[in-house]
């Protein structure tokens, strides 16, 4: 073989191994509900390292934290959390580009989407994102991810 055919072989074997390795990469998932409101006062303590974040973007007086869902996803794999209401949030790590993940968020009630957006997450990082009323608040879902 010719030295320019080996140098392009081997450019698509490593081009092959980068895409099946993106493809295969591990995504942990943590999604915190919580019900926000302004009944009660104060602030649910499981909440501890997220209040400062949830005082300063939201003006609740009430933060309670109504469930914890840990997935772990693999690249355009959707993954499903049960929300109150009988909802649903999807979620699905669409691509990592300069160490920023882009996840596709969907909320879904009797089969029809209401909810849908895209956000980018940094490696570690987190998001909190408002959601639809329940009971005498509304949802908030903070959602972290580690790859």
């Amino acid at each position: 073989m010719m030295k320019k055919e080996i140098v392009f072989l081997m450019g698509i074997f490593f081009w092959a191994f980068a895409v099946v390795s993106v493809s295969a990469q591990s995504i942990d998932t943590n999604v915190k509900t919580v019900l926000a409101s302004n009944g009660e006062q104060g602030t649910d303590p499981r909440l501890k390292g997220l209040t400062r974040e949830l005082q300063s973007v939201f003006r609740y007086s009430s933060y309670k934290l109504i469930a914890e869902n840990r997935l772990k996803q693999r690249m355009n794999e959707t993954g499903k959390v049960g929300l109150p209401g009988g909802r649903v949030l999807q979620i699905t790590p669409m691509k990592i580009n300069d160490n920023r993940l882009q996840m596709k968020l969907s909320i879904l009630k009797s089969g029809s989407r209401i909810f849908n957006t895209v956000v980018q997450l940094r490696n570690g990082g987190s998001i909190t994102v408002g959601g639809p009323k329940h009971q005498n608040g509304f949802l908030l879902f903070n959602i972290s991810s580690s790859f």
